[in-house]
C-alpha cells in the first residue's frame, strides 16, 4: 500500500532537522484499496462501539471497570503462562 491514501509528492526534511525522515512520492490507493480499507476501519468501529456498551460492563463499579477491561486485555497472556507452566 502506499504510504498516503491521496496522490502525495515526495517530501525530505531539511538538512537541520531533529530527525531527519523522507517519503517517496505516492500514488495514492487504487479505489479497491480504498473502499476495502473503509470497509475494514467501519467494521473496527462496529467492533469497538460493541465492546465499549456490552452489557457485561454493568456488572463493575464504574471505578472498577478499567482495571477489568485492562485484565480482558491481558487475559490471553495468563492464559499462555498457565499452559506454559
Amino acid at each position: 500500500m502506499p504510504w498516503s491514501a491521496e496522490p502525495l509528492d515526495a517530501w525530505e526534511t531539511h538538512e537541520n532537522a531533529w530527525r531527519p525522515s523522507s517519503r517517496p512520492a505516492s500514488p495514492g490507493w487504487d479505489p479497491q484499496d480504498a473502499a476495502e480499507i473503509a470497509r475494514l476501519r467501519a467494521r473496527e468501529r462496529e467492533l469497538a462501539t460493541a465492546i465499549v456498551t456490552h452489557p457485561y460492563w454493568s456488572n463493575f463499579a464504574a471505578a472498577d471497570v478499567l482495571a477489568a477491561r485492562t485484565a480482558l486485555k491481558h487475559h490471553h497472556e495468563h492464559q499462555m503462562a498457565d499452559a506454559s507452566s
